[in-house]
């Protein structure tokens, strides 16, 4: 599919199955055009737009050559949906403002990193793929393990997901402010030590130095 979606009609779009609801978002997975995507439905009327960090955070990234291998793939948004159009939809119809949505790649048997699939080396590559997002300008605002993503199997891949909290930065000359650059060492080294608890859980067995990762940041 085109990054560019174009014009979507209510037609062109199936709906498979909804994935996930919350009172940020709602997701579906769905068939446009005959492939198989995942859309993500935001409300506007929100004090943070999630829209527009998320749609801004993955077309930078698409730019940058991290989609469709270190975060999923994007493949475009439709705006100002009507939802008396799409019956699916009918959660937000009572909203004043229309709602927006990514289209991203849908990926099967995903599942977070945890003990269950450890290894030093998908850590080391997760770790690897925040520095890209970094590189981009990109701060991802949501840095937990429920966003870090391991997809076994003989064409293993190991990527980052959900950039909802994101902020992206000019690409300009000039350096990151103080503030900003604080930022992206806070989230670097929240990985850091994430990336050190986990080891050592595992040896252990058991969530332990990570439980505020899995358990209290939700």
């Amino acid at each position: 599919m085109a990054y560019e979606l174009g014009e979507v009609k209510p037609s062109d779009v199936v709906f498979l199955e909804k994935l996930k609801e919350s009172k940020n978002s709602v997701v579906f997975k769905v068939a446009v055009c005959g492939k198989t995507c995942v859309m993500k439905v935001d409300p506007p009327d929100r004090v943070i737009e999630l829209f527009i960090c998320e749609s801004t955070a993955y077309q930078r990234l698409k730019a940058k050559g991290l989609c469709g291998r270190r975060v999923p793939d994007f493949y475009g948004t439709i705006t100002e949906i009507q939802p008396t159009l799409w019956p699916s939809l009918h959660m937000f119809i009572d909203d004043e403002l229309a709602p927006n949505a990514i289209i991203i790649e849908y990926i099967a048997n995903m599942e977070p990193i945890g003990l269950s699939n450890f290894s030093e080396h998908r850590l080391a590559e997760l770790s690897h793929i925040l520095e890209d997002i970094h590189r981009a300008k990109v701060l991802h605002g949501d840095p937990y393990p429920r966003n870090m993503m391991v997809v076994p199997g003989e064409q293993e891949r190991v990527l980052w997901i959900d950039f909802d909290s994101a902020q992206t930065f000019s690409e300009g000359p000039g350096p990151l402010s103080p503030r900003q650059d604080t930022w992206f060492k806070e989230e670097v080294e929240m990985m850091e030590f994430f990336v050190q608890a986990l080891a050592e859980d595992y040896k252990e067995g058991k969530i332990n130095r990570t439980r505020p990762y899995y358990y209290e940041f939700v």
